[in-house]
């Protein structure tokens, strides 16, 4: 058995592909980036494969954060080569899908990242769950793949997914994730209830707003993109969340 954790530099500022990438994806040097991300997992695929360990090697790939890539008005040039501002036309590329903000800010693109799995003999291709994990879920997971038990608080925040990676309609549940932005604003999600306490993005985009100096509600199976505010609707659901969220808080 082995375990290998590879953080990567790329996609990361700065934005320098390689010369063997420049160009190639149309995309400017940030497209390029992400092209030579894809090749390097795709080398390590290609060892599993070679190695005839594939079928029982779990491979993850996903993110710490969002795309720091912001949107740029339309009347400037597309694709800024400069690796400290660069930016898209949403019409050409969305580095952060449908997702508001980018990395630092405390919207869905900060936090919500790519997370995609590979492991033949477990997991059934093509499938696919909404269920809301978290890069602490690692943890618990893999002790329960190995079947080893916890002792005490030991990775308390964690809690083990590999129900959903055997079959990804399985039952799950966990408590409440928090998100924290790059200001100290913080937020809290709750099945498809996100509660944020700060007037603004707590990170890059304007406004920034404080923390804890407003609050917004979104529902994310509804509202994934978070553009409707829901405060004044469910004014009880925020004071739920804000419960929860102190008391998480108080730990």
């Amino acid at each position: 058995p082995f375990f290998l954790y590879l953080p990567l530099t790329s996609p990361h500022k700065p934005v320098i592909p390689n010369k063997h990438f420049k160009g190639k994806s149309e995309y400017g040097i940030y497209g390029d980036f992400i092209l030579q991300t894809d090749d390097i997992v795709g080398r390590i695929n290609k060892k599993l494969k070679d190695l005839n360990i594939k079928e029982n090697t779990l491979l993850i790939l996903t993110s710490d954060n969002g795309s720091f890539m912001h949107r740029i008005p339309e009347h400037k040039a597309d694709h800024i080569e400069d690796f400290k501002t660069v930016g898209y036309h949403v019409k050409n590329h969305q580095p952060n899908h449908i997702y508001r903000g980018t990395k630092a800010d405390i919207y869905e693109a900060g936090h919500r990242v790519p997370f995609l799995v590979q492991w033949p003999n477990t997991i059934q291709p093509n499938t696919k769950s909404s269920k809301t994990i978290c890069l602490t879920d690692f943890y618990a997971t893999c002790e329960d793949i190995l079947s080893n038990e916890r002792k005490g608080t030991e990775a308390e925040d964690s809690f083990s997914f590999l129900t959903l990676l055997k079959r990804a309609s399985g039952s799950f549940s966990r408590p409440p994730v928090i998100h924290h932005s790059i200001n100290g604003s913080f937020a809290i999600r709750d099945e498809e209830w996100k509660l944020i306490c700060t007037s603004g993005s707590g990170g890059r985009e304007q406004p920034k707003g404080q923390p804890w100096d407003g609050y917004q509600l979104y529902n994310l199976a509804k509202d994934p993109s978070e553009k409707q505010n829901l405060t004044s609707q469910y004014p009880e659901k925020v004071k739920e969340l804000e419960a929860k969220l102190k008391k998480i808080m108080k730990k």
